[in-house]
């Protein structure tokens, strides 16, 4: 965007007054050094590299989208933004942004007007030439993001060297990988509304971190964020940082849901940690888990049930013991009390308690248990067996036959 810098230096010099360059979604491209003059959305804009989201509805509501000529914007006190003109930037009837000049203390005459319209047909072929050239990079990127995750066809460990040498990402001491999707109370798919505001999270991270730290990648309902990191409580704050940023819409009741793999030490380990960013967000929508955020190594044995299971139904894999307990008519109370009694570690005590049940009553359900699943409560590899179950249950919805 450097043709567009200069070009805003150049204007902001001719007129003696701020100006600034945003795109289509108010983010801003480049402004002027002028220090006076500049209000408290501007210094916002800069530092967070869009305008704050009051700005933008109230920015919507006034039109700004529908403008076809120059349009004067005026103060907002409440919000803390000085009156504006904005002109419009199109190339060939696209739009592509907004050229901005403070229309305060003394407002901007016609002849400035002018002028800045001349200068707006440069803005527009500049904008225009970034937007192409920054099409066929994404496109690139987005292929070799896939081919190292194992998404596309192709040699994973060339697919990173490439990003790196090419600029794309930089190199980095830990990489990561969080995967975003949206969990639906009903159960239904994701509407394509609720994966706009998924991917519109990301691209919201990407331009609040450094450029070249940050790639996006969508598959289906599934936005796919890599990291390179420079420190070791970024990964924790990218994953809130993305959760904060989804915008929430009408309708059916939905959350986000962010899977958080393991940082690896190169970026030939962003394979399995994509894999792993992927688990984590499965077993945390299956076993209904309220945290947005759910991090591989906060799993637990579910980190070894998910990597066994893979991509399978884990119906398939539960084992026959669990699977007659399934089919019973006693099905969900006994389930309860197995999962109770295993997670307490065989602590009839403590089952009993987290239960609200007398210890007397905990041992006749743990007899009927052993009576329908044809197992012996005292053996090791019937207990594992049952946990097992259990977790693939879990796993697989939770649903008794």
């Amino acid at each position: 965007m450097s043709d567009v810098q200069a070009l805003v230096d150049a204007l902001a010099a001719d007129l003696d007054r701020p100006t600034g360059v945003d795109d289509r979604h108010f983010r801003s491209i480049a402004y002027s050094s002028h220090a006076e003059g500049v209000d408290s959305v501007r210094l916002a804009s800069i530092l967070q590299r869009e305008a704050p989201q009051p700005v933008r509805e109230w920015l919507e509501e006034l039109g700004v989208h529908e403008a076809e000529t120059c349009l004067r914007v005026p103060a907002n006190r409440e919000l803390g933004m000085a009156a504006r003109v904005c002109i419009p930037l199109r190339f060939d009837d696209i739009a592509l942004g907004y050229l901005w000049l403070i229309d305060e203390p003394e407002p901007v005459n016609e002849e400035q007007v002018e002028e800045a319209r001349r200068y707006a047909e440069e803005f527009a072929i500049a904008l225009y030439r970034a937007r192409l050239l920054e099409r066929d990079d994404r496109r690139l990127e987005r292929e070799l993001v896939g081919q190292l995750i194992g998404l596309r066809e192709g040699d994973a460990t060339l697919a990173g060297e490439e990003l790196l040498r090419a600029g794309h990402l930089v190199p980095a001491t830990a990489y990561a990988v969080l995967t975003l999707t949206a969990v639906d109370e009903a159960g239904s798919e994701s509407s394509d509304a609720v994966r706009v505001r998924l991917v519109d999270a990301a691209e919201h991270l990407r331009r609040a971190v450094a450029p070249h730290h940050l790639l996006v990648l969508v598959d289906g309902a599934e936005v796919i964020v890599l990291l390179a990191l420079a420190g070791s409580e970024e990964l924790r704050r990218r994953a809130e940082g993305i959760v904060a940023a989804i915008r929430p819409t009408e309708g059916p009741s939905w959350r986000p849901l962010v899977g958080v793999g393991e940082e690896s030490a190169s970026i030939g380990g962003v394979g399995a940690a994509y894999q792993q960013a992927r688990a984590a967000a499965r077993v945390a929508a299956a076993i209904g888990a309220t945290d947005p955020i759910a991090r591989w190594d906060d799993l637990g044995a579910y980190r070894t049930v998910a990597a066994m299971v893979g991509e399978r139904d884990p119906s398939d894999l539960i084992p026959s013991p669990f699977s007659r307990l399934l089919s019973s008519p006693e099905a969900v109370p006994l389930i309860e009390t197995l999962e109770c009694y295993l997670d307490a570690g065989g602590d009839a005590r403590a089952a009993a308690e987290r239960l609200y049940i007398h210890r007397s009553s905990l041992y006749g359900r743990l007899h009927r248990i052993e009576e329908v699943a044809a197992v012996d409560l005292h053996s090791g590899d019937d207990r594992l067996e049952l946990h097992l179950g259990v977790r693939l249950w879990r796993l697989a919805g939770s649903r008794p036959a």
